[in-house]
């Protein structure tokens, strides 16, 4: 018989035991990601920041794809299927919701892109105190050093490169990140706090802290903030991962066709434009209306169903 635990209602042990999961799982994920990479590419950690060599950067791409494997995927995976309720029913996944979300949120994730570049050039130019100024240099060499990596996986031997970049940087990302950010600790927070805006505000924090990016960490708040709101409307974590993975996944696409944009320092794609705060308000504005959108016919979905249901008895 399998083991089943019942933690319904008991937000603090659910927490407990997801994040013993999340730290068992990295642990072991890791130490086997590390002995594939040093088997296959011959190096160890000594070597890990020569970014010219080949090897290193395959290396490193595969210790990646393990390292988040196990801190995303698996522990919300172990967690639905030691719960007293069916695992799709526990992380969402038992709902693939109508198309027209999916429509929604792919053109969300478009028109929205000027409006967080803003948002991005902004938190990438904030100046902290002067006596914060350690924090900051430090701050910003992890930045530096978070970019070079990320200029050493998007790099490609082909068609075939190009899926294997996707599936670390866009699939895993998307679909482990949704099931644990959304999937359990937003359920977990809102429960916890019995108020839903609390909860998800708790996890979009957590989710952009998690990635210890500093001078990126508004621009993720706010996608952990729309990702928890269209799940906490659709009721379905199918949306949010599609979402998540049109985000990760567009920029990957762009650097396999266009990979000078890989090297562009400015990051901010209407700064030479006159009219720019024009399309940063625009995007922001028709952003806005396609989120309610989302929200309004999502919850005129719910009151429909509620008065089938209804009739029904």
């Amino acid at each position: 018989m399998a083991l089943r635990i019942d933690l319904e209602n008991k937000p603090f042990l659910q927490l407990i035991l997801i994040l013993s999961l999340c730290l068992i799982s990295v642990i072991l994920f890791s130490v086997i990601g590390g002995l594939l990479t040093v088997f296959f590419y011959g190096f160890d950690l000594s070597g890990i920041n020569n970014y010219g060599d080949p090897k290193v950067i395959e290396g490193m791409k595969l210790f990646q794809l393990f390292s988040a494997i196990g801190l995303f995927l698996v522990p919300p995976l172990v967690y639905g299927l030691i719960s007293n309720k069916k695992t799709t029913e526990v992380l969402s996944l038992n709902r693939l919701n109508k198309p027209f979300n999916f429509l929604l949120i792919l053109l969300l994730m478009i028109l929205s892109t000027p409006f967080i570049s803003w948002i991005i050039e902004l938190n990438a130019n904030m100046i902290l105190p002067d006596f914060l100024n350690g924090v900051e240099q430090w701050m910003r060499a992890s930045e530096s050093q978070a970019e070079e990596l990320t200029k050493t996986f998007l790099t490609f031997n082909g068609i075939g490169s190009l899926f294997y970049i996707l599936i670390i940087v866009a699939v895993v990302p998307a679909i482990g990140e949704e099931l644990l950010f959304r999937g359990v600790f937003q359920k977990i927070f809102i429960n916890w706090t019995k108020n839903a805006h609390l909860g998800i505000w708790i996890t979009a924090i957590l989710f952009s802290a998690l990635h210890l990016q500093f001078f990126g960490f508004f621009p993720r708040l706010l996608l952990g903030l729309l990702f928890g709101y269209i799940f906490l409307w659709s009721k379905s974590l199918w949306v949010p991962i599609f979402g998540h993975f049109i985000n990760n996944g567009s920029v990957v696409i762009a650097s396999y066709f266009y990979p000078e944009s890989i090297n562009e320092a400015d990051i901010s794609i209407f700064k030479d434009n006159e009219y720019s705060l024009v399309f940063y308000i625009a995007s922001f504005i028709i952003s806005a209306l396609i989120f309610f959108f989302i929200r309004k016919i999502n919850k005129n979905e719910h009151v429909n169903n509620q008065m089938n249901n209804s009739a029904t008895v």
